[in-house]
């Protein structure tokens, strides 16, 4: 029987996939199953020169996978509106900004400081890519890959064409959580599309929404199991692999919003 409720959730098709964390460069790479131990610094391979420079690990390895969901959906990377989603953003410049400031006493870096913000990635790419869409930038600790689908669901079904979220954070400093909380670096993109029957993608999600019975996701090392955006990353993972079902958006640590996964084999 047909959920009354169900059927009135929100729908968006998948059309592209990015993924970056140390070893894995891309989303190929990711369901390839084999780590690269050179990979050890993203590229920002879309960033223009000097914004390359400029971009910490986490903001590089943000816009790498935002590209590489971008070119797998076939969006304009000119146009597409944007969601970036971080639990903790620049962390680490912020917390070496503070220490310049006061407990060595020296003047703040300007440089430093603008790549500090939270929304530093999102700008590096509006910039880099001339991006005339809508941008914005999303805080919210393990429920960020759900905040930043909602974002998502309301800018595709306002505007009527694709929106690309990407989520990540960086590998945080020793100093700032408990040993059993640190994570590594994983920035996690998904391209989506109103589900309106002219586009095509790999994926339909249903949601998010809360209750019923996700699938156990997929094992994966301390580093990412713990990190805030690994939900996405499970997402991902769910598409990527042809598996349909339900995924959690945050493997227990947040709100528990999940969405439904339906594989379209003409995508």
């Amino acid at each position: 029987m047909t959920d009354p409720a169900h059927d009135r959730l929100p729908r968006l098709l998948v059309t592209g996939v990015g993924v970056w964390t140390p070893g894995f460069p891309s989303a190929p790479a990711w369901i390839a199953g084999e780590a690269d131990p050179e990979v050890v610094r993203a590229s920002g391979r879309i960033l223009d020169r000097m914004n390359r420079r400029r971009a910490s690990a986490l903001g590089r390895a943000l816009v790498d996978a935002a590209a590489e969901a971008m070119e797998a959906g076939g969006v304009d990377p000119a146009t597409v509106p944007t969601v970036v989603g971080s639990a903790l953003g620049e962390v680490e410049t912020m917390i070496g900004l503070l220490d310049q400031m006061w407990r060595r006493h020296e003047p703040a870096s300007p440089a430093a400081f603008t790549m500090s913000v939270h929304n530093a990635a999102s700008g590096l790419l509006s910039i880099s890519t001339k991006n005339r869409g809508f941008t914005t930038s999303i805080a919210a600790d393990d429920d960020t890959p759900a905040a930043a689908l909602f974002e998502a669901i309301g800018l595709a079904h306002a505007s009527g064409g694709p929106v690309v979220v990407t989520c990540g954070d960086g590998e945080v400093p020793g100093a700032f959580v408990a040993e059993a909380e640190r994570f590594g670096l994983l920035a996690v993109a998904l391209a989506l599309a109103p589900d309106d029957g002219r586009t095509n993608g790999c994926a339909r999600i249903v949601g998010p929404s809360r209750g019923g019975t996700p699938h156990v996701p997929t094992d994966l090392p301390r580093a990412l199991a713990t990190h805030p955006q690994v939900g996405l990353l499970d997402l991902a993972d769910a598409v990527l692999r042809g598996r349909e079902g339900r995924v959690r958006l945050d493997r227990g640590r947040g709100a528990g919003w999940c969405v439904d996964v339906v594989p379209l084999e003409d995508g």
